[in-house]
C-alpha cells in the first residue's frame, strides 16, 4: 500500500496564508530575540577590556603628578591632585585600600563599581561606562601607603556588539519597530507585486491586447496567487481563441455572403428583362433589398477590419475643406426627393495629413445618419472650422434628437434607437473607428433650439503618428 503525500499543503510556503502567518511570526520571533539582545547588552552597565597599543603609547607619554614625594597627609595628596588635573588634559585619580577615591573633578559614583572590578583583575585594564573610559590600577607608594593610580580620559574601547546608541530607551523602541517594518514590507511587496501584474495585464486585455499574459514569477509561485496567475493567462488564452474565432467567422460568412449576392444581382438584372410588367414591383422590392444587404456586407466588413486592427491607415497629405464639398455635394443629391436644404461653412482651406478614404467615410457616415432623421424640408448644416492644433467639424440635423442618456450609445455597433429604421446601426461605429484611428474624437450633443449635432476633431500636422499607427 502506497500513499503519497502533498507537500504543497503541509508547506506554509506553499499559500498566502501560510506565508503571511510564518511572516508574522518569525517578525515576532525577531522583534523578541532584538529586544532580548538589547536588554542583554544594555544590563551590561560597563565594559572592561585590555588595553591596545594606543592605551599602552599613552600610558608611556602621559606626565604624572608630582605626588610620590608627598607626605601621607591626604590633603596635600588632593590639593596636587585637583592642580594637576585642572592643567592636563587628562586627569590621574587614587584609589586607597578601604576604596576611597581622591582626585578631581568628582566623576559618576557607578565609576566606583567598575574600578572595583579593575583593582581585582591582574594588570592593567581599560574600563569604559558611556561616555567615561579609564585605564589602571598602578600601584604606586605615596608617605608610606599603598594607591592604585587610574587615568581619566584615555581612549575609547572598540565598540561592544551593540551599538552604543541602543542605550536609550527611545531608539530601541526604534530598532524594534524597523526590524518589524522591514519584515511587514517584505510580505506586503511578496503579496502586492503578482496582484499589480494582474491588474496591469487585465487593463491591457480590457484595453483589446488579447495577447497580454501575466506569465514570469506569478505562475512560478506555488501559492494561491499562483494558481491565480495560471487560471488568469488560461482565461485570457480560450478569450482570445474565441474572439479570434469569432472574427474569423465574421469575416468569412461577410465573405461567403457576397457571392450568392452577387449571382442574385445578375439573376435580377436578367428576370427584369424578362418578366411582365406586373412583377416589376416585386423585382424592385428585391433589388432594393439586395442593395441594402450589399451595403450591410460592406458595413460589416469595415468594421470587422477595424476590429481585428487590420486597418491601416494610408496617410497622405489632403485638403479637408475638398473632402467636406464633396460629401456635401453627394449629400444634395440624394437629399433633393425630400427638399432638404444643405448648407456647409467652410472658413478656409484645411491641410493635413490623414487617410482620405476612411475621412470621407467617416463624415459620409455621419451626414447619412443625418440625413435619415431629418424631417422633409428641413436644414442639416455642415461647419468645418480651425485653430492652431486641429480641425473642428459639426453636422447639425433638425431632427427629433436624442435622449441624453443614449447619446454614447449611438457610436455602439448594431444599436438603433429606432427600431423601426431600416439601417443597421454601424455607420456610426464606423465613423468613430475611422476618427480615433486618425488621433482624433467624435461625439454627439442635442441642440437647443432641437436636433443632433455630431462634433468631429482631428488634430493637424499628425504626419509622424499617423504612420505610426
Amino acid at each position: 500500500m502506497t500513499f503519497s503525500v502533498n507537500w504543497r499543503k503541509i508547506n506554509p510556503l506553499g499559500s498566502v496564508f501560510g506565508k503571511i502567518w510564518l511572516s508574522f511570526w518569525v517578525t515576532l520571533l525577531l522583534i523578541v530575540l532584538a529586544v532580548a539582545f538589547v536588554s542583554h547588552q544594555v544590563a551590561q552597565v560597563y565594559q572592561v577590556g585590555a588595553p591596545n597599543a594606543s592605551h599602552i603609547g599613552l600610558l608611556n607619554r602621559v606626565k604624572l603628578p608630582n605626588i610620590d614625594r608627598l607626605a601621607s597627609d591626604r590633603q596635600e595628596i588632593m590639593e596636587e591632585l585637583d592642580r594637576f588635573n585642572s592643567e592636563s588634559r587628562f586627569q590621574w585619580y587614587l584609589v586607597d585600600d578601604t576604596y576611597h577615591l581622591l582626585g578631581t573633578p568628582n566623576p559618576p559614583r557607578r565609576i566606583l563599581v567598575m574600578l572595583s572590578e579593575m583593582m581585582e583583575l591582574e594588570g592593567v585594564k581599560v574600563g569604559q561606562w558611556r561616555q567615561e573610559t579609564w585605564m589602571g590600577p598602578i600601584t604606586m607608594s605615596v608617605g608610606g601607603d599603598m594607591y592604585r593610580l587610574f587615568l581619566r580620559g584615555v581612549p575609547a574601547l572598540p565598540p561592544p556588539n551593540l551599538p552604543l546608541w541602543l542605550d536609550s530607551q527611545w531608539l530601541r523602541a526604534i530598532f524594534a519597530l524597523a526590524v518589524s517594518g522591514v519584515m511587514a514590507m517584505v510580505l506586503a511587496w511578496s503579496i502586492t507585486r503578482p496582484i499589480a501584474r494582474l491588474r496591469r495585464v487585465s487593463r491591457q486585455l480590457a484595453g483589446g491586447s488579447l495577447d497580454a499574459r501575466v506569465g514570469g514569477a506569478v505562475n512560478k509561485r506555488a501559492d494561491e496567487l499562483g494558481d491565480l496567475g495560471r487560471d488568469f493567462d488560461e482565461m485570457a488564452e480560450r478569450l482570445q481563441q474565441l474572439v479570434s474565432a469569432q472574427q474569423r467567422l465574421l469575416s468569412n460568412v461577410s465573405h461567403e455572403l457576397r457571392s450568392p449576392l452577387t449571382r442574385l444581382q445578375v439573376a435580377l438584372g436578367i428576370v427584369r428583362q424578362k418578366a411582365p410588367s406586373d412583377l416589376e414591383t416585386a423585382l424592385s422590392r428585391i433589388e432594393r433589398e439586395s442593395d441594402r444587404l450589399e451595403s450591410l456586407i460592406a458595413q460589416v466588413l469595415k468594421l470587422s477590419r477595424f476590429e481585428n486592427e487590420m486597418q491601416h491607415l494610408q496617410p497622405t497629405q489632403l485638403q479637408l475643406d475638398d473632402l467636406i464639398r464633396q460629401v456635401s455635394e453627394d449629400a444634395r443629391f440624394e437629399s433633393k426627393a425630400r427638399n432638404i436644404l444643405i448648407t456647409d461653412q467652410i472658413e478656409n482651406t484645411v491641410n493635413t495629413w490623414g487617410d482620405p478614404q476612411l475621412l470621407h467615410s467617416a463624415i459620409d457616415n455621419v451626414v447619412r445618419n443625418a440625413l435619415r432623421f431629418s424631417p422633409e424640408n428641413g436644414e442639416l448644416s455642415i461647419r468645418l472650422s480651425t485653430d492652431k492644433i486641429e480641425a473642428l467639424i459639426e453636422i447639425c440635423d433638425q431632427g427629433p434628437g436624442v435622449p441624453e442618456d443614449k447619446l454614447e450609445r449611438l457610436f455602439d455597433p448594431f444599436y438603433r434607437l429606432d427600431q423601426s429604421n431600416s439601417g443597421a446601426g454601424l455607420g456610426l461605429n464606423i465613423a468613430r473607428h475611422a476618427v480615433t484611428a486618425h488621433k482624433g474624437d467624435i461625439r454627439a450633443f442635442n441642440r437647443p433650439e432641437g436636433g443632433l449635432c455630431v462634433r468631429i476633431r482631428l488634430p493637424l500636422n499628425q504626419k509622424v503618428r499617423l504612420r505610426q499607427s
